[in-house]
């Protein structure tokens, strides 16, 4: 929980700092101030889904991973009906990578745990 809960100051940061400063100073930042919120936002649904709903399971994660990634994939792929089709393929690549940096955050809690 308390990693989600970074994840979410993570963004607020990026939202309130990094964001305006990068759009104001016109700079080119490989679309990170653009798609932080599916890269970040990755993170802080799956650290959530973890404490909450499987506490004793640390160690199966992948299971979780691949529904909130789906998940927020599927809700990005929404807006082809939704929105009048409107998808950005750099949402769909930004929760995939914070998928992959999810897991292995989890991968370092876990082994730091066992040590």
């Amino acid at each position: 929980m308390i990693v989600g809960c970074l994840f979410i100051i993570i963004m607020l940061l990026f939202r309130t700092y990094y964001r305006p400063w990068v759009y104001t100073n016109h700079l080119f930042d490989f679309y990170l101030a653009d798609t932080y919120t599916n890269l970040f936002g990755e993170c802080v649904v799956f650290f959530i889904l973890v404490s909450l709903f499987s506490p004793n399971e640390m160690y199966k994660p992948i299971k979780l991973l691949f529904y909130s990634s789906c998940g927020l994939m599927i809700y990005e792929l929404l807006g082809l009906i939704v929105e009048g089709g409107l998808c950005d393929y750099k949402d769909i690549i930004a929760t995939f990578v914070g998928a992959l940096l999810s897991y292995a955050i989890n991968r370092m809690i876990i082994s730091n745990a066992n040590q």
